[in-house]
């Protein structure tokens, strides 16, 4: 029995399709979670800081949210362009990193080792979104001058 190649292809685009759709019902689902999730903090921060006012824990929780709110934006963008920006990583972890030393009350608790990690991190990612900054600029520029994207 000989198989055609042209019909392996024709199976493997179409596995490759709903594979495909497979997982942005799977990311669809992610986002779904993570917003209920967000209103569901978002109504826990309202009761509590009526009843009770902490700073540090609505600070937290406020930058918590945020810090879904952005991979949301995130789950949002694949699903739309099958994509995600470099940038956008680079601030969510960057949000991460700033909810941590927020969150942290004694920072002789962390060691100078996982302070000095944290400043690297941070040092790497601003750099990371710099390049990526300059990258999208001078792209924006190339196409200005070639008359594809006006003013």
């Amino acid at each position: 029995m000989v198989r055609r190649h042209h019909d392996i292809g024709t199976f493997e685009n179409l596995l490759l399709k709903w594979l495909g759709m497979l997982f942005d019902m799977v990311v669809i689902g992610l986002a779904t979670i993570t917003m209920g999730y967000v209103v569901y903090m978002m109504f826990h921060l309202v009761t509590d800081t009526i009843h009770a006012l902490h700073v540090e824990d609505v600070l937290h929780q406020i930058v918590l949210v945020i810090i879904f709110l952005e991979i949301f934006e995130l789950l949002t963008m694949y699903v739309k362009e099958h994509h995600v920006s470099m940038r956008n990583v680079v601030e969510l972890g960057v949000l991460a990193m700033v909810r941590k030393i927020i969150i942290t009350p004694d920072y002789n608790q962390l060691g100078w080792q996982t302070l000095f990690g944290m400043a690297a991190l941070i040092f790497v990612m601003g750099w990371i979104y710099v390049q990526e900054r300059q990258r999208r600029t001078k792209h924006e520029e190339f196409l200005i001058t070639h008359g594809i994207k006006k003013v």
